[in-house]
């Protein structure tokens, strides 16, 4: 059996390859509220890979016009790790950011001032898994980073991503989502995960985030 290495790290806006990755649902990190964790609903995204969804039945969507985007942040405070650096999770935060902000700016107008008319968006990368073989639920925990030491074999890269749409007077919760990256594949066990190692990934959800932000608002 492997020897896993179990380091507390971050994650959130799904299954890619389930034989190396654990089920989307085993890895909710808290970020959000169980009540809303309970109410996502699994839905296809155009990068073929699965995310988990809700929206308020009283989100009215017409009576907002713009929107505040928090920094993306790492959920719970990350701890870097021989394969994923401080300036890796660093550099993760700010692209991610730049890429919801860039998506969401061709909806709304982005502002930094709450209001009636205003939504607040959050962001939470809250985990990252490396390996290469399937985990069992027991293996994994959430808001972790599991990372496999298996020699010279190719290692799958995971991402996930919790993140929830506020107003932002009342911070009533309008929608929420999780899901997950994939990033390219590392050498083997020892390699080191590099921010750019995920740009595809972060660029398909990009455009995942900007199809959900369109047909939200009828854009």
């Amino acid at each position: 059996m492997n020897r896993l290495f179990v380091v507390t790290v971050i994650t959130a806006v799904i299954t890619a390859c389930a034989s190396s990755s654990p089920p989307l649902e085993k890895t909710n990190s808290g970020f959000l509220s169980q009540q809303y964790y309970d109410q996502l609903t699994k839905v296809k995204t155009p990068d073929d890979q699965i995310a988990y969804r809700y929206v308020s039945p009283s989100f009215d969507t017409s009576k907002y016009k713009q929107a505040i985007v928090d920094p993306v942040i790492a959920y719970p405070k990350p701890q870097p790790t021989e394969q994923v650096s401080m300036a890796t999770l660093e550099t993760l935060e700010r692209e991610l950011t730049k890429l919801l902000k860039d998506s969401l700016s061709e909806v709304l107008t982005l502002t930094s001032t709450p209001g009636p008319d205003v939504l607040r968006l959050e962001l939470a990368i809250t985990g990252i898994n490396i390996s290469d073989k399937p985990l069992e639920g027991y293996q994994y925990i959430p808001i972790f980073l599991v990372a496999s030491e298996s020699g010279g074999r190719e290692q799958q890269v995971k991402l996930f991503l919790e993140g929830r749409v506020t107003d932002s007077v009342t911070k009533e919760v309008q929608a929420v989502s999780t899901r997950e990256l994939t990033g390219e594949d590392l050498k083997n066990a020892k390699s080191k995960l590099e921010a750019k190692q995920l740009n595809q990934g972060m660029e398909a959800a990009a455009k995942d985030w900007l199809a959900t932000f369109k047909s939200l608002f009828d854009k």
